[in-house]
């Protein structure tokens, strides 16, 4: 099975997408935060990454940028989201898409799909 990582603090979210995208078949590993995610990629290389941007310890666009210079993760599909992304410095890092919150799930689940097919 396909591997998504859920980088974000809010654990509604987590629980939400979770189920979400093991319905559509997708293993699923989370963390609330950006270094904690990174803790998790020592151990193990997702098929996707999905980050929310604004959270504590690590915001998703210092996640991104360390995910970004690791050879062996760099190239891994990305997707950040924000509720406010206007207030984020964007310009350091590349993204594979960027997602306005609030959004539809139907809309997530057709990205994802499009990145990662099962």
């Amino acid at each position: 099975m396909k591997l998504i990582l859920i980088v974000d603090d809010e654990i509604d979210i987590i629980d939400t997408f979770s189920m979400l995208f093991e319905v559509h078949g997708y293993d699923v590993i989370a963390a609330s935060n950006g270094r904690d995610a990174l803790a998790l990629l020592d151990d193990r290389t997702p098929d996707l990454i999905i980050s929310d941007c604004m959270m504590p310890i690590m915001d998703g666009v210092t996640f991104r940028r360390h995910v970004q210079q690791s050879p062996r993760l760099a190239a891994l599909p990305f997707i950040l989201m924000s509720a406010a992304p206007d207030r984020h410095d964007l310009s350091s890092i590349t993204v594979n898409q960027f997602l306005k919150k609030p959004f539809q799930f139907d809309e997530l689940i057709a990205i994802v799909k499009k990145m990662v097919p099962v």
